[in-house]
């Protein structure tokens, strides 16, 4: 017997001492959210950041907001093609090669050399880290009894809102003294010890030996987002008459009317169409997906706003904009508390309403430069945003059954990173080098207004679904 022979066996005798522990599933979900914290860590500082980043790199808002934006759409195109990968070879595996692919890239984008790298290296460690978003979602639906489901959910989702929150107080600083590289360090150190906690804890899943991946299905589907996303944003920069819009926006609607027609003639489709029939698999990606644009467009405009109107540095904007996570955190929790088969509506469109308000009195604050009215909008905008959260995820799990964890987990994660794509992208076009309060009173009325159509397209949740 050969040393790696040993030295794998050893591994797997550890994982099965630690899964005989009454106390396993809870491990199996520290680990899985402090994951998911390493992979959430610097998108509230890089936001809060990106004014002093464009000086320092030489480049425009217009351009610096794609290294927030690129990782989104990235991650909009890998998630579904991820989740269904989990299912079908096992989430496990999946979890572990993202993890060690963001782990190199992370470090890798410390040592960018201008804007072009730092967006390329950044959108390609959050692709990787994006790969493990369906698995890490699956494992902790698969361990849990549906009955816990939806407080494990809430959890989960107040962690994913914690992290920003952590990398606020931490790399608010690390910017200001080590400068923006330091933040790359700090995360891929963070994915390392991540994948050694996995490597001991995280299950496996079961497989399904004989189904292929629906490779035709995934290419024209991510052609069709990247493309959507593209010609919307350098639409508004560029123009709707320039030619490498035009052709996104012609190669866009193709390539998603192929992918519809060869999910419907394939035998393991990506996506299965039969889901799409289902009102609580559709309504809840889609409220959330207008939700999200809103959300995601009103957290970047505000370090713009915060730095253009009232001049602060960016370790000021970062803990003014600390509020919002902590209170979707806790929100998020209180959320995931709902029966896991009632009131999925109630909840979404409660939530959904409140973000609403949430927006009018941020943007009242901008108009009139009365900061702690901003900031309490924004705290309460991020409320309303967490409520919601583990409701329509739970939801859209249960409407599926076990066995599509993955897809679930990857189409809600694809469908909620296009709308936030979106909104950042809109809402920072819109933006431009505006100082006027009344124009940030406009976007953020607009953002209102996007709220309330999530809110309607959220009445059409089916409050007692029936388990598959």
């Amino acid at each position: 017997m050969n040393k790696g022979d040993h030295g794998g066996r050893g591994l797997t005798a550890r994982r099965n001492h630690i899964k005989q522990r009454p106390n396993y599933r809870q491990w199996v979900l520290y680990v899985a959210l402090f994951s998911t914290a390493t992979g959430s860590y610097p998108v509230t500082v890089l936001s809060a950041s990106l004014p002093r980043i464009a000086t320092q790199i030489g480049t425009t808002d217009d351009t610096i907001i794609w290294v927030i934006a690129a990782p989104l759409l990235a991650f909009a195109v890998i998630t579904p093609i991820a989740g269904k990968l989990g299912d079908l070879y096992g989430h496990r595996r999946t979890f572990l090669l993202s993890f060690s692919l963001g782990a190199v890239l992370s470090l890798a984008t410390s040592l960018a050399w201008d804007i072009t790298s730092l967006i390329v290296l950044r959108t390609l460690a959050q692709a990787a880290m994006a790969s493990a978003g369906p698995s890490t979602m699956a494992m902790i639906v698969s361990i849990f009894p549906r009955r816990d489901r939806s407080k494990a959910l809430g959890t989960w989702a107040a962690v994913v809102a914690l992290s920003p929150a952590v990398g606020v107080v931490t790399g608010g600083p690390l910017i200001e003294w080590l400068g923006w590289r330091a933040l790359f360090v700090v995360q891929g150190s963070a994915v390392l010890i991540a994948l050694c906690l996995a490597l001991l804890v995280v299950p496996e899943t079961p497989t399904r030996p004989g189904v292929r991946f629906d490779l035709p299905g995934s290419f024209t589907l991510g052609v069709g987002v990247s493309g959507l996303l593209l010609g919307i944003n350098r639409g508004i920069a560029w123009g709707w008459g320039h030619p490498i819009v035009l052709a996104c926006l012609v190669v866009a609607p193709l390539s998603l009317a192929a992918f519809t027609i060869i999910e419907h003639r394939t035998s393991s489709p990506l996506l299965p169409p039969e889901f799409l029939r289902r009102p609580n698999f559709t309504y809840p990606i889609l409220s959330q997906a207008v939700m999200q644009a809103g959300y995601m467009g009103a957290m970047v405009m505000a370090p713009f706003l915060l730095a253009r109107l009232w001049g602060f540095r960016p370790t000021i904007i970062g803990l003014l904009m600390l509020p919002r996570p902590l209170t979707f955190a806790l929100a998020a929790r209180l959320g995931g508390h709902h029966d896991p088969l009632r009131g999925a509506k109630k909840v979404a469109v409660t939530g959904m309403l409140v973000f609403a308000g949430a927006m009018v009195i941020a943007g009242i604050g901008a108009q009139q430069h009365w900061l702690f009215v901003f900031i309490s909008g924004a705290a309460l905008a991020g409320a309303g945003s967490g409520y919601i959260r583990a409701a329509v995820t739970n939801a859209v799990t249960t409407a599926v059954g076990d066995q599509d964890l993955g897809i679930a987990g990857g189409t809600i994660n694809m469908v909620q990173q296009v709308g936030a794509a979106l909104g950042i992208t809109v809402l920072t076009a819109l933006m431009g080098d505006h100082v006027d309060g009344t124009w940030f009173l406009f976007l953020h009325l607009g953002a209102a207004a996007v709220a309330i159509v999530a809110a309607l397209l959220a009445t059409r949740i089916v409050d007692q679904p029936t388990p598959v």
